[in-house]
């Protein structure tokens, strides 16, 4: 699968809730998403511009658990990128996979994370520690996307190409941080 998406930067999340809500959007739910990404020593997969990530989602219902390989970025106006996502029962169990094939975990991260539809394309309304709040619009198109990023009033804004694991690992180095697990809680 094509994944094609359109990440914003701002200030509050709030008035974007507000006008999904106004336009009809429909609320799938707040989730706190786990995202831990896995290389090997040589961080080929981060050096080719590709990831292996495990994801544990948590609300009210439950745990979920996915599987995630992104493929380096295509020629589009948006990031886009080949995707292959799978559904699995035990992370620790993968993870340990991974270990006996060499790959170590490099990077983990907290994020709180609102998930709308609308329009034909998904809106995640997104708060990390250390980054900020964001705004992902994911669709079929970049006309889509684009179409639903000026619905929203966001069409001035500009693109951040950059993935949150980029951009995390940024703001890591900068704040001189040694840890490699970020979440809500720690300092």
């Amino acid at each position: 699968m094509l994944e094609i998406e359109l990440k914003l930067k701002v200030d509050s999340l709030q008035p974007i809730a507000e006008k999904l809500r106004q336009l009809g959007a429909e609320f799938e739910g707040d989730f706190i998403q786990t995202d831990a990404y896995y290389d090997d020593s040589e961080d080929s997969l981060v050096n080719s511009d590709r990831c292996l990530r495990i994801r544990k989602h948590k609300n009210h219902l439950g745990e979920a658990i996915e599987l995630t390989y992104k493929g380096a970025r295509e020629n589009h106006r948006f990031k886009s990128r080949r995707e292959i996502g799978l559904k699995v029962e035990k992370a620790e169990e993968l993870a340990q996979l991974f270990v006996e094939l060499g790959y170590k975990e490099r990077l983990a991260f907290e994020k709180k994370r609102s998930l709308w539809e609308f329009s034909d394309c998904k809106v995640a309304l997104d708060e990390l520690p250390l980054l900020g709040k964001f705004v992902e619009i994911e669709g079929p198109s970049d006309d889509a996307i684009e179409l639903a990023q000026k619905e929203l009033g966001l069409g001035s804004l500009k693109h951040i190409p950059e993935s949150y694991a980029h951009l995390m690992e940024e703001a890591i180095a900068k704040n001189g941080i040694k840890k490699r697990k970020i979440s809500f809680g720690s300092k």
